[in-house]
């Protein structure tokens, strides 16, 4: 399967995303559903590793709720310390592009059965997390059906294909998140909004948000160069 689908996937989803960015709708708080996972996954993960509670974990699916919360998701949490506080601020903005680096290393080394072994350890997390485990729930019980057909038909290429193409799919959707991202971090930073990670970050270790501003751009903007690297270069 070629690697200019990653693009071609990855390019409708940016148009997408951009054209509905003020605007934004079912479909796309649905193709944005993983990608904001991974946000508050690494969120609650962080906060849980460093002695915190995490008691909830949601993703808005509603239109209506999006507008009210103004936001696509959150985690219910509790920190303990100063460095508790850092590492939970921190992780929602480093874990999808550590996701899509971590997918694309699989798929350059043909590995796509640990990829799909890591993606389920983050929704079975969610699953007994959330408050909200009909979706996860159905995801895990697909991503065990494809376990299970792989390892009782290894020999049959379409299984094969389909988890090539559902993979692509994913990190399509993960590298024009990473560039929609990049976008949005930087209007709010211009914007002067003192309420996302790299603002509270500030705040908390006394250091410019600018800096802040300027590491979440190294990673998301490397991890994309990542992908360009490894699929399209190499």
């Amino acid at each position: 399967m070629n690697s200019y689908l990653l693009l071609v996937i990855s390019s409708v989803y940016l148009l997408l995303g951009l054209y509905r960015y003020n605007r934004p709708n079912v479909l796309m708080l649905w193709l944005s559903y993983l990608p904001t996972l991974l946000h508050e996954f690494g969120h609650a993960l962080m906060c849980q590793l460093t002695g915190g509670k995490v008691s909830d974990i949601v993703i808005v699916t509603r239109i209506d709720e999006r507008r009210a919360k103004g936001h696509n998701g959150f985690a219910v949490s509790q920190t303990v310390s100063g460095w508790n506080r850092f590492a939970t601020f921190a992780a929602g903005y480093l874990f999808p592009p550590l996701f899509l680096i971590i997918g694309v290393l699989c798929l350059s080394k043909t590995w796509q059965i640990g990829f799909w072994i890591l993606l389920g350890l983050v929704f079975l997390y969610y699953f007994v997390k959330t408050s909200r485990k009909a979706f996860p729930f159905l995801v895990l019980l697909l991503i065990a059906g494809g376990y299970y057909l792989l390892y009782q038909y290894p020999d049959v290429v379409s299984l094969w294909t389909i988890g090539d193409l559902a993979i692509y799919i994913v990190l399509g959707i993960l590298l024009a998140d990473t560039i929609l991202t990049s976008y949005t971090i930087t209007v709010i930073y211009f914007q002067g909004n003192g309420t996302w990670d790299g603002a509270m970050l500030s705040r908390l270790t006394k250091l410019p948000v600018f800096f802040y501003y300027l590491l979440f751009m190294f990673v998301q903007l490397g991890s994309c160069w990542y992908v360009v690297k490894v699929l399209i270069l190499g």
